[in-house]
């Protein structure tokens, strides 16, 4: 086979094998190598004048007995000085008694492993993403009937996932934990802070019992040494605040719905959770013996609590609008419940501040939240001289747990005379007000 010292010149000007053959010219250069040419057209797409023209290595490949020829490549898909390299390196290898066909296949093996080690890792890490494990821990939750778990979701939402989008959870540290407590707390939200350093100790902890982590980055000491501690709250309402919190839902005050307002005063006539108000449902009223039942899956303590009705309660329940094929109680659109938040008790407070001046123009409206509402009824029902166990059942708080398991009985005879005092009391404070719980709803079908 003759040698040359091939150039690019000198390939692109090499003619077409004759029909049916082809012939070899070795390279000059790099020993057992040079080109192979047909009389086919090239099928890389090559303009060349050549036929196909390919890269051959000539040597005794392996264990082999007899030399062997094996393409290097064609020529326009690599360059010569690209086959040359590849050459000298096939003579390295066959020099150290390795086969470069079988090392080829081993460098392929090994960089398809590692492409799918890459696309493994990144789908386990979009797997492990906070996002997505927050889908998990909240479908867990719901699963297993915890509660609060749609406030727990929302609470996530709006505090966490702005911050941590993206990351996944074994990267969140304990510093970027305090940053989303810090911001809550600065804002002026201590309690709030503190109840989602609570929530955020329980999601890390499952996901250490569910093995995506080895260990919480929430430290609860290092939250009370920053922000601090919960305490428990004690506010009450005074009459005043009471009388204007009643006057504030009269369904007069701009930008509160006669729903929210009729919330509001169950709540005071009631004194139950705002949310076993807010999402009760028809079919937990029954007017024939003027009860709610909250029922087990929705009620802190795992169990029916049954709540008499007022008067009262039962005049304003009666004038909430019902929906087709909606069972909620207390809803604006017939899709879903009464949403009581933020905004509406800025509006609250704000229509009880104003009533207050009417009658103290140098009043203040000291914070309070919801809550402080039914802390408010226990309280004005131990000073109606109510024996505190039935004022403790009428709010629905369990006895100890031998008691709960061997006394069954509603207590509903003196839960009825004890709020019946409340309603009395009530409207004593709020004087000629009562008349205007006669809130005005404009019924839609």
């Amino acid at each position: 086979m003759p040698r040359e010292n091939l150039t690019d010149v000198r390939l692109k000007a090499l003619k077409p094998a004759d029909a049916g053959k082809r012939y070899v010219i070795m390279d000059a250069q790099v020993p057992n190598m040079g080109v192979r040419v047909t009389d086919k057209a090239p099928a890389n797409g090559s303009k060349m004048k050549a036929g196909q023209v390919s890269f051959v290595y000539i040597a005794r490949f392996g264990k082999a007995a007899q030399p062997a020829r094996r393409a290097l490549g064609e020529y326009d898909i690599i360059s010569l000085d690209e086959a040359r390299k590849k050459a000298r390196e096939w003579a390295a290898l066959i020099d150290k008694g390795i086969d470069p066909k079988e090392q080829e296949a081993e460098e392929r093996r090994v960089a398809e492993a590692a492409r799918l080690a890459r696309e493994n890792g990144a789908a386990e890490r979009r797997k492990k993403q906070f996002e997505r494990v927050l889908v998990r821990y909240i479908t867990a939750r719901r699963r297993d009937g915890i509660r609060k778990v749609e406030e727990d979701r929302n609470d996530f939402k709006r505090e966490c996932l702005t911050a941590w989008r993206g990351k996944a959870v074994g990267d969140i540290q304990s510093a970027d934990v305090m940053a989303v407590l810090t911001k809550i707390n600065k804002r002026g939200a201590t309690r709030q802070a503190l109840n989602m350093a609570q929530k955020i100790g329980t999601f890390f902890n499952w996901c250490v019992d569910d093995e995506l982590i080895t260990a919480s980055p929430f430290r609860a000491k290092k939250v009370r040494t920053t922000i601090g501690e919960k305490v428990s709250r004690n506010r009450v309402l005074t009459d005043a605040e009471v009388r204007a919190l009643w006057k504030a839902t009269d369904g007069t005050t701009k930008g509160l719905g006669a729903v929210e307002c009729a919330v509001y005063r169950l709540l005071l006539l009631q004194g139950q959770r705002l949310n076993d108000i807010a999402q009760a449902s028809w079919s937990e009223i029954d007017l024939d013996r003027k009860t709610l039942t909250v029922p087990a899956a929705r009620f802190k303590s795992g169990r029916d609590h049954v709540v008499p009705l007022t008067d009262e309660a039962i005049e304003i329940i009666g004038k909430l609008p019902r929906f087709k094929k909606c069972n909620w109680l207390c809803s604006l659109d017939g899709q879903h419940p009464v949403t009581i938040g933020h905004k509406v008790k800025l509006r609250i407070d704000a229509a009880m501040l104003a009533a207050m001046r009417e009658e103290n123009p140098n009043a203040n409206l000291p914070a309070w939240v919801n809550h402080d509402i039914r802390r408010t009824v226990r309280t004005r029902l131990s000073e109606l001289d109510v024996m505190d166990e039935v004022a403790e059942a009428v709010i629905g708080h369990v006895p100890t747990a031998l008691v709960r398991t061997y006394n069954q009985s509603e207590r509903l005879k003196v839960k009825r005379d004890a709020l019946t005092r409340w309603e009395g009391a009530l409207a004593a404070i709020v004087g000629p007000q009562r008349a205007d719980n006669v809130i005005p709803i404009i019924a839609r079908a």
